[in-house]
């Protein structure tokens, strides 16, 4: 039985045919829609992190009292300066997990305190008396290690939201009492110093993979490994050295003064 052409017309108008222009033009219609929310609730979140966000000195002076806090406070603190930090990058956008992915052997190295000083000797016994005996031996060590930890991270937060340039002028600002001449060089070495650390684990990253790639196997001979890691890293490392220096003399004839 064939169909009447006005049933036909109603089915193409209302969009049920696939293979029909005005199905096509309310699926795109439907994509660019959803698209665009998309795009608005993107571009709202990144208005409102960049908003929340520290920037300039005070960047700098909140860093400094989180060091100072970090290294002068009780270990019953750490737990609420690690929240605070967390907190910190988590307003900015910072992704926590792919940091402590990428930062693993530097957060193995800080868990070494905690490692070693742990009271092998004072564990006896089973129970509630000897598992606090054995957390009070193990207390200072333990809070090395998250201290270390924490100043790792609140510096990742820093970085993540200051450049070089930024960090130069903020310590220019505040160094200011103690004269252009001074202040402009510990400005300048801490600034290049930033500079250089993303530069580093770029460098290690890579001297890493071109070894592994040379048959070098850091389970089996991890003294051997490290060798060959460290050959490239110190010679490129002496090398963006002496060009920096050189780039920075040639724009002010005093440095190095």
């Amino acid at each position: 039985m064939k169909a009447e052409p006005w049933r036909v017309g109603v089915v193409r108008l209302a969009g049920r045919r696939p293979g029909g222009r005005v199905g096509g033009m309310i699926a795109r219609t439907t994509r660019v829609t959803r698209t665009t929310r998309v795009t608005r609730t993107t571009r709202a979140t990144r208005t409102t992190r960049a908003t929340l966000a520290v920037r300039g000195v005070w960047r700098f002076v909140l860093y400094l009292a989180l060091q100072l806090a970090i290294l002068a406070s009780p270990p019953t603190w750490l737990a609420l300066l690690a929240v605070v930090v967390a907190l910190l990058g988590l307003v900015e956008g910072k992704d926590w997990p792919r940091w402590i992915l990428r930062s693993r052997f530097a957060l193995v190295a800080a868990l070494l305190p905690a490692a070693v000083g742990f009271p092998i000797a004072t564990v006896g016994g089973l129970g509630e008396a000897g598992f606090g005996a054995v957390l009070a031996a193990w207390v200072p060590a333990l809070s090395r290690s998250v201290r270390l930890a924490l100043v790792l991270a609140s510096a990742a937060w820093l970085s993540g939201g200051m450049s070089p340039v930024e960090l130069r002028d903020a310590l220019i600002t505040i160094l200011r009492p103690l004269g252009n001449r001074l202040g402009g060089r510990v400005a300048r070495s801490a600034s290049l110093t930033m500079a250089f650390l993303p530069w580093t684990a770029a460098e290690a990253r890579a001297a890493d993979e071109a070894a592994r790639l040379r048959g070098s196997d850091p389970s089996r001979r991890p003294v051997r490994h490290v060798v060959a890691l460290s050959v490239p890293l110190v010679s490129r490392s002496l090398e963006k050295a002496r060009r920096s220096s050189e780039a920075l003399s040639l724009r002010d004839p005093r440095f190095g003064e």
